[in-house]
């Protein structure tokens, strides 16, 4: 299919040259974000309302707009990382940009995180570029062109059942809904959660609470292209023009099964926008991190010894492995890790490690050992 071009006399770039910039954009971003990861000494920080940041998503952001803006001055620009300053309803196109789409998923040493970039023009993403950096995963997509993953094409699943099919999203919220049983998994980012649907990787994905442009604009267009139906909690398709950047949560699946998912929400949202205490009857829909609180004990352990080869994970004598300790969060264990790693210094071979025991012993965060 011929992809469409801007209806307007806006400069004459095609969405396939927008969707080329983005690309390599969020690839060599990407690199910004793995390496990052890699060195696991992110400053960690709350912006507000239980949302932490990292310097990994601020160096990243800073490297995405010095790149796109300088490639295309006249358009727009929305980050999360960014104050808004509303050019997105002054210019003809407008990049949105999540710099680190799961920053939780990045502090929890998990590779569930991307970076993510989309173009949008008349409040639609006219192109979307979404790079998962440690299991490098470029998705891709312009406006009537289909969606690729790597280079190649891409399609969504259609099953024709809610019962068993592969869901992404927070196992506990489904069973307080009284769901058939789900094969379901957890990722942390959004974006990279409609990714997986629009590869056919797994079937759907539910999200019950509010989402924003950045955490859509791309993956959604990935989505369609591919042949999925994408909408907000409500049935209705994603604008990008309005005045708020937030969306009513998201249902992304093949057309049959989204109808499906459609018509089993839309009762509980009927009884939501009428309930009296919403904090207590619908309060599990808004929590977060896998259904935790946010002092739920996530386990870290910390411990060090002498490698045999300090670039592998092989110690000279695991009954001399030094305990340092075990933490309920990731922060008091950075803590603990920064200062044993002190001890290092006189001996090259000498490494500590943080372990995310809480990744192993509970699988899909949802509570629940195995």
């Amino acid at each position: 299919m011929p992809e469409s071009n801007p209806p307007n006399n806006f400069a004459c770039i095609s969405y396939a040259e927008d969707l080329a910039l983005i690309t390599q954009a969020v690839k060599d971003a990407g690199k910004i974000a793995k390496d990052a990861f890699e060195a696991n000494d992110a400053k960690v920080w709350d912006k507000g309302k239980g949302h932490p940041v990292t310097d990994a998503d601020i160096a990243v952001n800073d490297y995405l707009a010095k790149t796109l803006m300088a490639a295309r001055p006249d358009y727009g620009w929305l980050s999360e990382e960014t104050k808004d300053d509303y050019s997105r309803h002054a210019c003809p196109r407008t990049f949105v940009v999540d710099p680190i789409d799961g920053t939780r998923a990045f502090i929890d040493r998990t590779p569930n995180f991307a970076v993510s970039v989309a173009i949008i023009e008349s409040g639609k993403s006219v192109a979307g570029a979404l790079f998962n950096p440690l299991k490098n995963e470029m998705y891709t997509a312009n406006l009537g062109g289909g969606a690729q993953l790597n280079g190649k094409t891409i399609h969504a699943t259609n099953p024709g059942k809610v019962e068993n099919c592969r869901m992404v999203g927070y196992p506990r919220k489904f069973r307080r809904l009284g769901w058939p049983k789900m094969d379901t998994i957890v990722a942390n980012s959004m974006a990279y959660r409609i990714a997986m649907v629009a590869s056919g990787d797994r079937d759907a994905t539910v999200s019950f609470t509010p989402k924003s442009d950045w955490d859509l604009a791309a993956a959604e267009l990935i989505a369609r292209e591919a042949g999925a139906t994408i909408t907000n909690l409500g049935g209705e398709d994603f604008q990008y023009n309005h005045k708020s950047t937030s969306e009513f949560g998201v249902i992304c699946a093949g057309p049959d099964l989204h109808a499906l998912l459609l018509e089993r929400i839309t009762p509980v949202i009927d009884k939501f926008k009428t309930s009296q205490d919403k904090v207590k009857d619908f309060g599990f829909m808004g929590t977060r991190m896998s259904d935790r609180k946010e002092d739920m004990q996530l386990l870290h352990l910390v411990i060090g010894g002498e490698l045999i080869d300090p670039n592998k994970t092989q110690f000279i004598n695991l009954e001399e492995v030094d305990f340092v300790g075990a933490y309920g969060n990731y922060n008091d264990a950075h803590a603990a890790w920064k200062s044993s790693a002190q001890r290092t210094v006189d001996n090259a071979h000498m490494r500590y490690f943080i372990l995310h025991a809480h990744e192993l012993i509970d699988p899909d965060k949802d509570g629940i050992i195995g």
